[in-house]
């Protein structure tokens, strides 16, 4: 088995982090550690630690620029807060197999630990919108989705069917898709992405007709694999591949 230690950070006044374990010190890891050595059935053979604070918590979001502040000397004090405590876990176990951290928004920190064996790379590294707001990530988006244009409304307005495929967290604008291509394409904000409908409005110099894509980005992580059969692996402009997801494969984690 794997040990869940929380990773979260607690500040006078504030709960950096997100609530995952209860283990969240040496001595309460020590204890568990203990009960599973004298089990006859499991051995303890790693720990895991997610630091959500510091690798799914943007801290460049347009617009708020004082809010980035903040964030960023909480990221600072909290990553020095957990690379502590992680250290101090593993000196009270037995001998770890391996010692898992991170996410991708905390792969630059998450390695510099020298206990820690391998770090998360999560979706992430398909660049999905949220990421756009980190100082330290910076990667091309590397995938989208279409969704068809079936009415144009207005001359400068075409409506398409779906695409509210909404990103897990605290509600708000930043967990809808966003448009991508063609270029210049843009939500409304009074509507922004439906289950039934999405309405663009659009004054670009491409001239979009009834059945066009609109090519969008998620925001954050699995919506693809939880909307979605199959991946199309596009390159120089090809499809040169397909591969199923968890959904096509007849999968349902939750």
């Amino acid at each position: 088995v794997s040990l869940d230690i929380d990773m979260s950070s607690e500040f006078p006044g504030t709960y950096f982090g997100v609530y995952r374990s209860q283990i969240n010190n040496q001595e309460q890891a020590a204890v568990v550690a203990e009960h599973i050595e004298q089990a006859s059935h499991v051995q303890l053979d790693g720990i895991m630690g997610y630091e959500a604070q510091i690798a799914g918590l943007g801290d460049n979001v347009s617009g708020k620029p004082l809010m980035n502040r903040v964030v960023r000397l909480l990221k600072k004090r909290s990553i020095k807060e957990v690379a502590n405590r992680r250290e101090a876990v593993i000196t009270k176990l037995p001998q770890l197999r391996f010692v898992n951290a991170g996410g991708s928004g905390s792969l630059e920190t998450s390695r510099q630990e020298k206990w820690v064996t391998e770090v998360t790379v999560g979706s992430a590294f398909f660049c999905p919108t949220l990421f756009d707001a980190y100082t330290n990530f910076s990667h091309l988006p590397a995938a989208a989705f279409a969704l068809e244009i079936t009415r144009q409304p207005r001359a400068d307005i075409f409506t398409c069917l779906g695409g509210g495929y909404i990103a897990s967290g605290s509600p708000g604008f930043d967990k809808i898709p966003q448009p991508y291509l063609p270029e210049s394409v843009q939500l409304i904000k009074n509507e922004g992405a439906g289950e039934v409908q999405t309405p663009f409005s659009y004054k670009g110099k491409e001239l979009l007709n009834l059945g066009d894509p609109v090519f969008m980005r998620h925001a954050k992580a699995g919506e693809l694999c939880e909307r979605f059969n199959e991946l199309y692996l596009v390159s120089k402009g090809k499809i040169v591949d397909k591969v199923l997801t968890y959904r096509g494969e007849g999968q349902c984690f939750m």
